[in-house]
């Protein structure tokens, strides 16, 4: 099959580094995969027999004369008369170009039987695309308008007549949820789990991590920014200890709220025991030698990083959340889910590290990349039905 993947950026979030394993999944498949970043050049990079193209669409657009006065018509007209419409204007001449971009890579290359679009940035430049083997896949549902005319408006312009795949049952039904007071109505909607690459994962994990952390420690790894709740993580992790837990806390990532969340386990005595690691290219080994993993989010479209550090045999505790959290947390993992408190998410941790939990393999299987291949290639069936299928 030839399969087009297109986002906004390729760099180190959640979407791109889904995207790469995806990406690089169907490649292994025996698929013929075209990566089209729509903004700057990626910062990480697929297999190489994944084909990646660098298309500013936007910015080639606006080399035109006309390009350029429907650019600044729009920017300095339409968008201040309609609020947070930009996109809508701007998709207008991203789409056209994205089509036109299509048209050349199968001319070159031989039809496309499927294309994907990851994440709201992506969306907003190409709302306009109707080709029916497109599907939008929505990691969270972000980017609200405001229930009005205007509102329902815009999310038209996102999402109705739209195939959708969703990363899991709980942003579909938020997605759904939404759409219904918006007034908006989907063509089509499929929940595909992103997929983890755990035999790399667990060749990742083998490495001697650097800096050693003495052992036993607990492991959390995000972005430092206000959703992810590392504030609450740490008054959860101060209350373990005053309780008699002797775990050191490892803190993997960066971010906005580092500065606070340092001065945070300073104000609560934890300077000593909490290691903030910053980013790590590779944060498998602390996550295979921690006791447990921790993940105190406001919100998780799926929670990736839970199912990796099950694949690492290493036991989850989460907050619950919306999103995919307890879809990835099941049987005696449910167990671990805690109220968003931190005197809840701290008896969570307790319990965890004094009884652990057997990891099972089916808990794992479920998101490995053959079977994520699979499901994604079905779109084309399902593609191709809804094609055929006569109009009303």
């Amino acid at each position: 099959m030839r399969i087009l993947i297109t986002l906004r950026r390729l760099g180190t979030g959640g979407i791109e580094q889904a995207t790469l394993t995806l990406a690089n999944a169907m490649a292994a498949a025996g698929h013929e995969v075209h990566l089209l970043v729509l903004k700057g050049q990626p910062t990480h990079h697929p297999h190489p027999d994944v084909i990646v193209h660098c298309r500013d669409l936007d910015r080639e657009q606006r080399g035109s004369i006309t390009g350029m006065a429907w650019h600044l018509l729009s920017r300095l007209v339409l968008a201040p008369l309609l609020p947070r419409s930009g996109f809508v204007w701007q998709g207008w001449r991203c789409s056209r170009a994205f089509d036109a971009f299509v048209a050349d890579t199968e001319h070159q290359y031989g039809a496309l039987d499927l294309i994907l679009i990851r994440g709201q940035g992506a969306f907003e430049m190409l709302w306009r695309v109707r080709d029916p083997r497109a599907w939008q896949v929505v990691e969270a549902v972000t980017g609200r308008f405001s229930r009005n005319v205007l509102g329902r408006w815009l999310t038209r312009r996102l999402y109705q007549d739209k195939r959708v795949v969703c990363v899991s049952e709980g942003v579909r039904e938020s997605l759904h949820a939404y759409l219904a007071e918006q007034r908006v109505t989907l063509d089509a909607t499929q929940v595909i789990y992103n997929a983890v690459p755990i035999a790399e994962l667990r060749r990742k994990a083998q490495e001697t991590p650097s800096p050693a952390i003495p052992e036993p420690f607990l492991v959390h790894v995000a972005r430092l920014v206000p959703v992810k709740q590392q504030s609450l993580l740490l008054e959860a992790f101060a209350l373990a200890r005053r309780q008699g837990m002797r775990h050191r806390l490892v803190i993997i990532g960066d971010g906005s709220e580092r500065p606070k969340l340092e001065a945070l386990a300073r104000q609560l005595g934890l300077e000593e025991v909490v290691h903030f690691l910053g980013q790590q290219a590779n944060p498998y080994p602390w996550v295979a030698r921690a006791d447990t993993f921790v993940l105190s989010s406001r919100f998780e479209g799926l929670g990736i990083v839970l199912i990796e550090a099950l694949a690492l045999g290493t036991p989850c505790v989460a907050t619950q959340a919306p999103g995919g959290v307890a879809e990835v947390l099941i049987d005696e993992q449910r167990e671990l889910m805690t109220e968003p408190t931190a005197a809840a998410l701290a008896e969570g941790i307790l319990k965890a590290v004094r009884s652990p939990i057997t990891i099972r393999p089916a808990w794992v299987e479920r998101f490995a990349e053959p079977r994520i291949v699979d499901e994604f290639l079905d779109l084309i069936d399902n593609s191709s039905e809804s094609a055929d299928a006569p109009s009303s």
